[in-house]
């Protein structure tokens, strides 16, 4: 290929998975400088196949997992973690983590984030600020598009802050911004909320990433209601939406896939699943997909994260705690005909026990759909 002209071996490049486009970076100057350019992984990551992969954060670690729906009942098997460390080797304490279009957005347990690109592995360190433990805090990744082919990424933080000395209790939230074009500290978001879309009564959830805005779940106390929120990174402004009109509205929870958002909704009352898809974001969410119903028997405490997994057989994947003397942290595959499930045999880390941060850090399953890229971090 060294003989064709630059812009064929770009057209044929664009089309590789990148997962496999990423040996080649060594093998060559021109390719690995072309690699590194931000049109061409603009280029790439609309033109290339999507090779999905689902991750699931697990006992502080990202594991890829095979998921084997040809067999009865389904399985999962987990495959080694995925490889991250600091410089000295010690192993990094993820307890959450956020993805946006093949960047994963990290929090650790020594109060700091990490964005890390796995398929490149790429890291960028960030400081959170000295008094971050005071809130109940939540992190997205976004990105606004300041051309065809240059990306700027912005970290959003949602926090939570309670006073309980007042009479009634006071609760404040509030949001902040980081920019990594600027790598400066974090800004203050005064007018994000400008139309009262959420007050100090509203429960924001962690969201998900599409097209580079921030989708999120939230509940207002005094309203007993929950909608959808969206956060532009352009406008640095959130935007209420509606949500699908659910015939029994209980646990919720929202996942990406190819551009699709989808909303479930699992009832207490009659145990059945509802999901909802759209891929239409210049109105207020409408709905182009049916609803599914899904007949689980699962008795569950809170659905922590879901994927819509397999279109075609109606099939979704998440995680969950189950009820009983002792909860269970458990992986539930639910079908449109049976209601079947696998349990994640909970393994306590040696290097956490030895830091002795297993008593001290939480973590919660996640379970997320995430397709390799070539997007460096800024």
């Amino acid at each position: 290929m060294s003989d064709l002209p630059l812009d064929l071996v770009e057209e044929i490049l664009s089309r590789v998975p990148a997962a496999s486009l990423k040996r080649l970076r060594s093998t060559c100057r021109r390719w690995n400088a072309l690699l590194k350019d931000r049109r061409f992984n603009e280029k790439h990551f609309h033109k290339a196949p999507k090779e999905s992969i689902v991750l699931m954060l697990k006992e502080y670690r990202v594991f890829p997992i095979s998921v084997n729906l040809k067999v009865t009942p389904p399985s999962v098997d987990f495959k080694g973690a995925l490889g991250y460390s600091h410089s000295n080797s010690e192993q990094v304490v993820i307890t959450e983590v956020f993805h946006c279009d093949g960047l994963l957005l990290c929090t650790t347990n020594d109060d700091r984030l990490v964005v890390w690109n796995p398929c490149l592995g790429e890291t960028k360190w960030i400081q959170l600020k000295v008094d971050y433990r005071r809130y109940v805090s939540i992190f997205a990744l976004g990105y606004i598009q300041n051309n065809e082919s240059c990306r700027s990424y912005k970290i959003l933080w949602t926090w939570y802050s309670y006073d309980y000395n007042s009479s009634p209790p006071q609760r404040g939230l509030g949001f902040e911004i980081y920019e990594f074009s600027s790598d400066s500290s974090w800004r203050v978001l005064d007018d994000v909320n400008h139309d009262s879309v959420v007050n100090h009564n509203s429960i924001i959830r962690s969201g998900v990433s599409l097209k580079g805005n921030t989708y999120m779940l939230a509940y207002d106390i005094e309203e007993n209601s929950k909608f959808l929120l969206m956060f532009d990174y352009t406008t640095e402004r959130l935007k209420r939406l509606c949500l699908p009109h659910f015939q029994d509205v209980g646990e919720m929870d929202l996942s990406v896939r190819e551009e699709q958002l989808s909303v479930l909704n699992w009832s207490r009352n009659t145990s059945k699943m509802e999901i909802w898809i759209t891929n239409n974001f210049d109105t207020e969410a409408t709905l182009l997909w049916k609803r599914v119903h899904l007949d689980s028997q699962c008795n569950c405490v809170r659905i922590f994260s879901s994927l819509y997994f397999d279109e075609e057989k109606k099939v979704v994947l998440y995680c969950n705690v189950k009820d009983g003397e002792t909860s269970k942290k458990v992986v539930y595959i639910i079908g449109e005909d049976d209601g079947h499930y696998i349990e994640i045999p909970f393994v306590k880390s040696i290097k956490i026990e030895r830091l002795q941060l297993i008593h001290t850090t939480r973590w919660y399953s996640l379970i997320f759909n995430y397709v390799p890229s070539l997007f460096q971090i800024q």
